[in-house]
């Protein structure tokens, strides 16, 4: 049941993002709460947020002459995983800076007032 959830996470996240800079999205960001909560408790998805935005991208890959891909993602089942995937992969590179980012913060590579360079 938890599977059903990560499209809707997904997308609500991407929306929350997305509407920091384009103000457009941010009605998005009610409906894939919506959709999220509605799953998180078993109900079928009254807004069907995720089947709204499949439909729409693949509708807008076909627009730009991307037939084959627009097919692709016109199945659910592909746009979930594809969305799993994608969620995973990013979420795992961000954990990945996050452990660089504190690695340096511990042991910076130059020490405070030296002037240090970088060579490449």
């Amino acid at each position: 049941m938890v599977l059903l959830c990560i499209p809707c996470l997904a997308l609500l996240i991407y929306f929350l993002i997305a509407s920091i800079f384009f103000p457009k999205y941010r009605r998005y960001v009610r409906e894939g709460w919506r959709c999220f909560t509605d799953k998180i408790r078993g109900k079928k998805c009254a807004v069907s947020f995720d089947n709204r935005m499949r439909m729409a991208f693949s509708a807008w890959l076909t627009e730009h002459r991307m037939v084959r891909l627009g097919r692709w993602f016109s199945s659910e089942r592909n746009f979930n995983w594809f969305l799993i995937i994608a969620t995973v992969v990013s979420t795992l590179l961000t954990l990945y800076l996050f452990v660089l980012f504190i690695h340096f913060q511990i042991n910076p590579p130059c020490a405070v007032g030296d002037v240090c360079s970088i060579d490449m």
